[in-house]
């Protein structure tokens, strides 16, 4: 009995809203409204917003998430295409690098008198008491042991020993690696001897006239390298009242661990 009562209300209330829908309609055609327009339009304006709405609040949200999705999806393709930028530049700005330090090579060789070999570095070895690299050319290419090796800079070191198709290269920092050097500024003469991390200039009387700064260059006495190359640069003087010699560390003035391509010189 509720349940039909309840039935008898809904269609009374659907046939009411029809009705003064109708009305309403009928008095916009004609022009003209009548007492019934307030009341018209606030019980269609209150059906409106229960009925309408949240059919309009589901599409409004429905399409929020779509703009939602189609964003996500072009801020993605943005970053892919963004990274693939990034490592484009990367292998462009090294091929770059690579590209200056060969033409600096290549003017180096030119301008020196013995004739060299191009070389890369295709391994490197440290320990606590040995500082080695690897090239990639080697007896058959005309390397042999002893021969000097450098860069546009300055020197490397020398050649340990060698194979067919590769080479081992003794660094300036190895501790077995000893070099007969000059101060560019004033002459004096002094053996240099690797330290690991650098270099030690020895046998410098206390009275000789070494200064942080100065540098280093070949002198030609050892009978490897040539003479007038850059080596190392003074970092630190030493001095001892009662000691014949003073003690004086240098830096090399070519980077040997960021070291890629070298020249070996062929006497």
């Amino acid at each position: 009995m509720h349940g039909f009562i309840s039935n008898k209300k809904n269609l009374l209330a659907l046939f009411l809203f029809l009705f003064l829908f109708w009305l309403l309609t009928m008095q916009v055609k004609s022009g003209r409204f009548t007492f019934m327009e307030k009341p018209v339009l606030a019980v269609s304006g209150f059906l409106e917003r229960i009925i309408v709405a949240p059919f309009r609040f589901a599409r409004e949200a429905a399409q929020g998430y779509l703009f939602l999705v189609h964003t996500e999806r072009d801020n993605g393709r943005l970053w892919e295409e963004l990274e693939r930028l990034k490592l484009e530049n990367a292998v462009t700005n090294e091929l770059l690098l690579e590209n200056e330090r060969l033409r600096d090579l290549l003017a180096f060789s030119r301008l020196n008198r013995a004739s060299s070999i191009a070389v890369l570095v295709i391994g490197k070895a440290a320990s606590p008491s040995s500082r080695t690299i690897t090239i990639n050319k080697g007896a058959a290419d005309g390397v042999v042991k002893d021969l000097p090796v450098i860069t546009a800079t300055g020197v490397v070191g020398k050649i340990q020993s060698e194979i067919a198709g590769t080479a081992k290269v003794l660094l300036l920092t190895d501790p077995a690696s000893t070099l007969a050097v000059r101060v560019q500024r004033n002459r004096e003469e002094g053996l240099l001897e690797g330290k690991i991390e650098n270099c030690a200039l020895k046998y410098v009387s206390y009275y000789a006239d070494i200064q942080v700064g100065d540098l280093l260059v070949t002198s030609g006495m050892d009978g490897i390298f040539p003479k007038g190359i850059p080596v190392a640069r003074v970092v630190k003087v030493t001095k001892r009242e009662a000691v014949a010699f003073q003690s004086v560390i240098a830096e090399p003035v070519v980077s040997l661990s960021r070291l890629e391509e070298a020249l070996v010189l062929k006497k």
